[in-house]
């Protein structure tokens, strides 16, 4: 069956594209007998060659083609520049010729030796009628075997009608049963199917998706190009020549042959023996010359024995062709073509087998990972595939709240627990800021500012750096606190007043100070929870949106999403109720913390007396106290004594069992003065703040984590198990979207191809060994 594929015009009409033992929808096989070797150049081949084009041919016979780049050989050439006769000089057989239309689908032609001379018809489909991927090529045989030349041509014909009302029954064609029945129409195009040489009243968007087509396969690395052109027209005003030789990549594959070399113009020989001499558009592949039958050798079916040998006696009898040297002489002629292709085709065949088996094997683990990523289809029990489901949800959502997944693929997605985290860390500094600045000095009194600045420093040394200033509403002054404990000519003091003694003050003033700093806390928790819920929410609807992407038809997804978010609502609404009970529980001083409390109380009353002295200049014995250094007594006489006194101090009191004393701590026997009571009330609630700043802010998260995060998990797992899990709404949740089915036959077509690709390479290679063992 000889291989021929028109198209419609490149360029203003002219280029068509012709697929050469490759890209076909219909095929034969045509068998010569080997009479004689100079007949017919496919006698030529060596065994090697055969054996590496019969697996080309196997290769396509899988339809593997559509995933991977096979060798092949593509004839391009504008129109009426004899390309059917080409195919046919080479192949021996006849094609179907008509006005306007010639071969309207892609034909392969497998050419091999035999002891006689037959032909067998094959139909491939491997796209459907709309022109997508068949999930399995099939191959069809095209009634019986042909051993009389002439009714090639015939069979063809029915062939491309099979091709082209693909939705008939192909045995209605081969009695011509297909003429009397107007149902199914043919196709004007499909990827079944390439239309050649449409003349007035051509469809225009076929011929610009033919146009497409055919950049589509010379743009290819492993397609071989045969540029055919006339030489009945200049080589300038022929597209297909401009389309090819303009791009040095595609010379590079590119094998050219003039033909109608019988029409030359007398006079004009010169210029297209330069171009087969290679002194013009030279090719690596190099030019070469065909004679072919004329229109009155074709209308009296010249038979191909009696068109070679015209063909020779052509090239041997006529000049210049009869005049050149002889390694030109052997570029004349189909058989010197048809030697040179399958040279090129084999080697390239050979060279790029190895590749083509890695690529294979690439191409079936991305689909096989495609595939375990989709739910098994046609289930026959659906109620174990939802249970099934909900527990793979349940584990997810686990590791989810465990911080042991992303919610996404997407690695620039953050995790839940990163994200609460970050949650946490700012609710934890909010609190933090609530802290009360104590200034153990008056605001109205005249401090210079750099001191004011140090004394500042040392005052607030255990509080939130930066972030407030002296308008705070935090800020206590001493005056402040005074005027709170004293209050003589307030009714509060009257009712606050027990049985204090004089410079005691009763415990509802230290109250009133810690209620003031924890007011806000409540309002800073509540809001804590609100941005984890809102976290909490789009996390879980993101892995229900992954785990559960294929069951959206049945309303499977939006069922779980719906439950997922409604559990975690009333989680939410317990937790809010959790929260205020924290909250209320700080409202009233309390802490079992005594150690930590007392520790602090009296580092930070340390703290506060000395800038309390600093600030009215009364540091002269604490900067003493301050600045001793044992065992460096001072050279100034005046300083020794002081000195002498510390130190006798420091040792008595260690003689008497205070261990690890320092001259620092000696400033809190200084005397008292009437706003020592003030300091201390600062230093307890102070001191009682940094107690409840580190319970609350731990305890907030804490609960939120376990009851909120954690019980959410139990929550919709507990509720997933509660549903309607009957057979019927089962079976009805997990309905597949069409498109999810048809993706998953796509893949399966495409498994079905690749693995019988690697079946026929994997018996090329085991059939190589054994002849190697032999």
């Amino acid at each position: 069956m000889s291989t021929r594929s028109d198209s419609p015009s490149m360029n203003s009409s002219e280029s068509a594209l012709q697929s050469l033992a490759q890209s076909s929808s219909s095929s034969a096989h045509d068998i010569e007998p080997q009479v004689e070797k100079d007949q017919s150049a496919m006698n030529t081949y060596t065994k090697e060659r055969r054996e590496l084009l019969e697996t080309l041919n196997s290769l396509h016979s899988t339809g593997v083609q559509n995933e991977l780049d096979l060798p092949q050989i593509v004839v391009v050439g504008s129109q009426s520049v004899g390309k059917s006769s080409l195919i046919e000089s080479m192949s021996g057989i006849k094609l179907p010729r008509d006005t306007g239309t010639c071969t309207r689908c892609p034909t392969e032609c497998r050419l091999q030796g035999g002891p006689s001379w037959t032909c067998t018809v094959t139909l491939r489909f491997h796209v459907d009628t709309e022109d997508k991927p068949l999930p399995e090529v099939r191959e069809v045989p095209f009634g019986p075997a042909v051993t009389d030349k002439d009714e090639v041509e015939k069979v063809l014909r029915r062939a491309q009608r099979a091709i082209l009302r693909s939705t008939l029954d192909p045995s209605v064609f081969l009695n011509d049963e297909d003429l009397h029945t107007n149902e199914h129409p043919a196709q004007t195009f499909s990827q079944n199917c390439i239309i050649a040489n449409v003349g007035e009243g051509g469809n225009e968007q076929d011929i610009a998706l033919v146009e497409n087509l055919a950049k589509s396969f010379i743009d290819r690395p492993n397609c071989i190009i045969l540029l055919v052109i006339s030489c009945e027209t200049d080589f300038e005003n022929q597209g297909a020549g401009r389309l090819v030789l303009r791009d040095s990549e595609m010379k590079k594959r590119t094998v050219g042959v003039l033909t109608k070399v019988d029409r030359i113009e007398h006079g004009s020989e010169q210029k297209w023996v330069d171009l087969l001499h290679g002194k013009e558009n030279a090719l690596i592949n190099g030019w070469f010359c065909v004679k072919q039958p004329d229109p009155k050798q074709l209308r009296d079916n010249i038979s191909w024995e009696d068109a070679k040998a015209t063909e020779k006696a052509f090239f041997d009898r006529t000049s210049p062709w009869m005049q050149l040297q002889p390694r030109f002489r052997r570029r004349l002629g189909s058989p010197g073509l048809a030697e040179k292709l399958s040279g090129i085709l084999s080697a390239l065949v050979s060279q790029k087998l190895p590749d083509i088996q890695t690529e294979i094997s690439k191409q079936l683990r991305f689909v096989n990972d495609e595939l375990a990523e989709l739910p098994e289809p046609n289930l026959t029990d659906p109620k174990a595939e939802v249970l099934r489901l909900f527990r793979d949800f349940d584990r997810k959502l686990a590791e989810l709240v465990e911080g042991d997944q992303v919610t996404s693929n997407n690695a620039t997605t953050t995790g839940l627990m990163y994200s609460i985290n970050q949650v946490f860390a700012r609710f934890r500094n909010a609190v933090f800021a609530t802290t009360p600045h104590f200034l153990p000095w008056s605001s109205q009194q005249q401090i210079d500012e750099e001191l004011k600045k140090d004394l500042m420093k040392t005052a607030t040394q255990f509080d939130e750096e930066g972030g407030w200033t002296l308008d705070d509403p935090n800020i206590y002054h001493l005056e402040r606190v005074m005027d709170l404990a004293l209050k003589f000519d307030d009714d509060l003091f009257s009712t606050s007043r027990t049985r204090e003694l004089p410079g005691n003050y009763p415990f509802l003033v230290k109250k009133q100070l810690i209620a003031e700093t924890v007011v806000t806390w409540k309002t800073l928790a509540t809001r804590c929870l609100d941005e984890i819920q809102e976290i909490l929410d789009d996390h879980v609807k993101t892995v229900v949106a992954e785990h559960f992407s294929q069951y959206v038809l049945g309303g499977l997804r939006d069922t779980v999403t719906s439950v997922a978010s409604e559990e975690i609502r009333k989680r939410f609404q317990s937790m809010l109720l959790q929260i205020d009970n924290l909250c209320n529980s700080e409202n009233t001083p309390y802490t079992q913390n005594d150690h930590y409390f007392f520790a602090y109380k009296s580092k930070l009353l340390g703290v506060y007396k000395e800038v309390y002295r600093r600030s009215r200049n009364e540091q002269g014995i604490i900067s003493s106290l301050q600045g001793f250094v044992p065992n460096m007594r001072p050279e100034e006489e005046n300083q020794q004594k002081l000195y002498d006194n510390i130190t006798a101090a420091l040792t008595h009191l260690t003689a008497l069992g205070y261990q690890g004393l320092t001259a620092t701590d000696l400033t809190k026997l200084l005397p008292e003065d009437q706003n020592t009571p003030a300091l201390e009330i600062m230093a307890e609630v102070r001191a009682y703040f940094q107690v409840a700043y580190k319970r609350f802010s731990d305890n907030v998260p804490k609960q939120i984590d376990t009851d909120f995060i954690r019980g959410t998990d139990r929550d919709v797992d507990f509720a997933l198990m509660s549903m309607d899990l009957s057979h019927e709404q089962c079976a009805m949740w997990l309905q597949e979207d069409p498109e999810v089915v048809q993706k998953r036959e796509d893949l399966c077509g495409r498994k079905k191809r690749l693995e019988a690709a690697k079946d026929k390479l994997g018996s090329v290679v085991r059939t190589s060994r054994v002849g190697s063992s032999a």
